[in-house]
């Protein structure tokens, strides 16, 4: 029992079991997965689902159990009964029950939103974070602005219970390379087309930006998670005066160094609920001139001026921050050089090493 280790998470595969979900979590829990299978440890993976199934992900065993999404803490009581002894919750978001001696999983601070209440934002740490804080025995999370606004709510408590690991990058994988050689500027977007990952605030610039540089083109990197964001973007593209110049394309994870490669402005122009972006680290890794909104983890990442642009998350700031980079490439050139040489201490062989040390300590074996 005790080499065994269940992860709870919202979805690893799909509600329907029969493929991966793209985003940060799922490759984050995979990472994880795969370096506590290296321990010796047995992992299997418990998740929500249209009906219940078990199948073999990887070589994991993978249960699904049926919810309703307007309802899901049912479907948490659920696996909670199913499952026996070391559990590792992949989400403080996920849930408000957490075993003694368990490990949980901050991914940031998420009741930021714009517009939202004093009393929402009193709702979320006083129910989600607070349970984690009194319940579980330690806490990750991966940026110090999580770890930072529980001290001031909870001094005593994350004091105690919380440890940060920040988000890694492979960097076997994402390295500085020459990129293709074509003819003007490209700006990608490796992001989720969301609101919170600041899709809107990107388009309100797109159009001026395209009408004063006729050499400009804007990528979007995006997955196909959600249908109705992809019908949403395809309808504003189709309506735009140059939608000849933003091009999109549906990359696996293999696929992504070769669309940083050919990026020469990578933005990152998150609104809320961030934490060490996977995104902002391997364009970092790549060399590549960032532009990240000063939300959440990203503060963690960017210095700015020196290794990318950290601008207030407002469409102003975001057209003033690319207009400066579109017409000054020296700049671009100097702060990719100085991301490329951040992005080595996010190196994932150091994120390794020190999660082996919480997971030796929390669950040891033998």
């Amino acid at each position: 029992m005790e080499r065994e280790i269940a992860i709870f998470t919202p979805n690893l595969l799909d509600w329907e079991g029969k493929k991966p979900v793209i985003g940060g979590l799922e490759r984050y829990i995979r990472a994880l997965a795969e370096l506590l299978t290296d321990m010796g440890y047995a992992v299997s993976f418990h998740q929500n689902a249209h009906r219940d199934f078990q199948i073999t992900y990887l070589g994991w065993p993978v249960y699904g159990y049926q919810a309703d999404p307007q309802h899901l803490n049912v479907t948490i009581e659920r696996i909670e009964k199913s499952v026996p002894g070391r559990v590792l919750y992949s989400s403080i978001l996920q849930q408000v029950y957490y075993r003694p001696g368990s490990i949980c999983i901050s991914h940031g601070v998420w009741w930021e939103l714009p517009g939202s209440s004093p009393a929402l934002a009193r709702a979320a740490y006083e129910n989600h974070v607070a349970a984690a804080l009194f319940q579980a025995s330690l806490i990750i999370s991966c940026d110090y602005n999580f770890l930072n606004v529980a001290r001031a709510i909870y001094p005593d408590l994350a004091g105690r219970k919380i440890q940060v690991i920040p988000n890694f990058v492979d960097l076997e994988r994402f390295y500085p390379r020459e990129g293709s050689s074509r003819k003007g500027i490209r700006v990608l977007y490796p992001r989720r087309l969301s609101r919170e990952r600041g899709f809107t605030l990107l388009q309100a610039v797109i159009p001026s930006l395209l009408a004063a540089y006729p050499e400009l083109e804007f990528q979007f990197a995006i997955d196909t998670n959600t249908p109705r964001y992809l019908e949403a973007f395809h309808a504003w593209r189709q309506g735009e005066a140059h939608n000849e110049r933003l091009l999109y394309c549906h990359p696996d994870f293999d696929a992504m160094p070769g669309v940083y490669a050919d990026a020469d402005i990578v933005v990152i122009p998150t609104i809320y609920s961030e934490g060490t972006s996977f995104s902002c680290l391997e364009a970092m890794a790549m060399g590549k001139a960032i532009i990240a909104t000063n939300v959440g983890g990203l503060t963690n990442l960017i210095i700015d001026n020196y290794n990318g642009l950290l601008i207030h998350p407002t469409a102003e700031y975001l057209a003033q921050a690319l207009r400066f980079l579109i017409e000054h490439p020296r700049e671009r050139a100097r702060l990719g050089k100085n991301a490329a040489a951040t992005a080595r201490v996010f190196d994932r062989k150091l994120w390794e090493a020190r999660w082996r040390q919480f997971i030796n300590k929390v669950y040891p074996l033998g």
